[in-house]
């Protein structure tokens, strides 16, 4: 596509006119008497309190309510017996029809025993997980990082490092090089372990992009490192709109794990702004030239726009409207935005900007296995609760999780990411009860069983690693799940 053939947003500078973006270089009533207890009033006041006795037990029966079953509660043993990994020790984001036998505790990897409270971070490539925790206790608040390989019966461990005294290491935001994780103060060598300090311990890492490490602060400052046989250099400091590190965090439809876009030309980096306030940023790499994707002056906060990532460009859209840009922030489409109500499957393929018009458009998606979308959800207990659809042409498969080991009562689709078998004969997703919200299923559409842990839904920052492998977090504890027959 030439320079020509892109369309100007509108109240912003042509392309013609200039860079075709707004850019930044870096740089009292009288009282009434009251009769507090007339017969209307009685009246009324008894009539409320029967209605509210009528409605609580309509909402929450006595067979079904128990307070045991919250989510603070612990229902299972944690020293119970695990069955070790045997599986495939493959990752292809789908999930193994093997799930359908149920959930076994595959190992538990006990971290800290004296720090329930750790923080502790997991990320999965390969057969690595990769394991950082801190503690929050006593004053040296050490912090740790290890590797360990998954795909034998139990985790092997590949390298254990510490930095002692070390100061509070935010992992919430991260980047992964191919030699790297980098946070915002230390840097861990993958092979290794080896622990090195980063010289913008007040910012956050953004991306790597074009051999420039992009860092933000909680503010509107961004800073280029670019890291050299002597050490990091920082290139570029810019100002940019207040930052948001969560923004992208509603996608449930192109899962990015990299806010790098290029189209083989431009290579941007979309920024962490609070899109809430204000329209999105992308950022030059090597230069800190920052890019509106729409003009700050006609943007509308009380309707803003969410954001889908694509490999070449991003898409602003709300509610009635998509916009499409390019890497370079310039804006090439414009569209009715409308989803249907589906969301995908995410099997880690990130789309193209055409890819994504082509799903506002009605087509499935080419990038995912399968789209899923929530049904019923206005009445209540009433089936299925979800519908998945396979993008290979299948029938589509109703989502109906009540009929499981453990007799609990779904009525909603909880927020989450989804995953399905090859052909959507097995769906995991998360879904609420009458009684708590957010527990972890698997269930076979083909037959309506479906499969629950109260181990697994105890664990948090749940992380794949095989298809037939999910690890997650429980107190000090490393967790790890698998079907029961591998």
């Amino acid at each position: 596509m030439t320079n020509d053939d892109h369309t100007p947003f509108p109240n912003t500078p042509s392309h013609e006119q200039g860079s075709g973006m707004e850019r930044h270089a870096p740089t009292k009533q009288a009282p009434r008497e009251s009769k507090l207890f007339s017969l209307p009033r009685i009246v009324t006041t008894l009539a409320v309190i029967v209605l509210v006795v009528l409605v609580g037990r309509w909402f929450w029966p006595s067979s079904s309510y128990n307070p045991s079953l919250q989510d603070t509660a612990r229902t299972y043993d944690p020293n119970a017996p695990t069955s070790g990994y045997s599986g495939n020790a493959t990752n292809t984001h789908l999930l193994s029809p093997n799930w359908t036998s149920g959930i076994a505790t595959a190992w538990r990897l006990h971290l800290n025993p004296e720090d329930k409270n750790a923080t502790v971070f997991l990320y999965a490539e390969g057969s690595t997980l990769y394991v950082t925790f801190q503690s929050i206790l006593g004053s040296s608040k050490a912090f740790t990082a290890q590797a360990y390989d998954l795909s034998g019966t139990e985790p092997r461990l590949l390298w254990d490092e510490k930095k002692q005294k070390s100061p509070f290491i935010d992992t919430s935001t991260f980047v992964v090089t191919d030699t790297d994780i980098v946070f915002n103060s230390i840097i861990i060598h993958k092979a290794t372990g080896r622990l090195s300090n980063t010289p913008w311990e007040d910012m956050k890492p953004v991306a790597l992009a074009d051999g420039v490490l992009v860092a933000c602060d909680e503010d509107v400052a961004c800073n280029g490192w670019e890291r050299g046989a002597s050490g990091w250099t920082q290139k570029w400091t810019s100002r940019t709109a207040p930052h948001d590190f969560t923004n992208l965090n509603r996608d449930r439809i192109t899962y990015p794990d990299s806010r790098v876009m290029t189209n083989g030309e431009t290579t941007s980096v979309l920024l962490p702004i609070n899109t809430d306030q204000h329209p999105a940023q992308l950022i030059d790499p090597l230069t800190g030239v920052v890019t509106y994707l729409e003009d700050p002056a006609s943007y509308n906060p009380e309707e803003p726009r969410d954001l889908l990532l694509a490999r070449d460009g991003v898409v602003a859209y709300d509610d009635y409207t998509a916009f499409t840009f390019d890497a370079g922030g310039f804006l090439v489409g414009v569209q009715p935005a409308s989803t249907g109500g589906r969301m995908t499957t995410n099997d880690g393929t990130a789309p193209s900007v055409t890819d994504i018009q082509e799903f506002f458009s009605g087509s499935a998606p080419t990038w995912a296995t399968a789209t899923a979308k929530e049904v019923n959800r206005a009445k209540g207990e009433q089936c299925p609760i979800l519908t998945v659809t396979p993008t290979d042409g299948s029938p589509s498969r109703e989502v109906c999780p009540n009929d499981n080991n453990l007799n609990h009562t779904y009525v909603a689709y909880s927020p989450s990411d989804i995953r399905v078998s090859p052909g959507a004969d097995v769906v995991f997703a998360r879904f609420n009860t009458l009684q708590r919200h957010n527990e972890d299923v698997f269930v076979d559409t083909r037959n309506g069983s479906s499969y629950v842990s109260e181990e697994l839904n105890a664990a948090k920052n749940l992380t794949w690693v095989f298809d037939d492998l999910v690890v997650g977090v429980i107190d000090n504890s490393i967790v790890a799940f698998t079907p029961r027959s591998s």
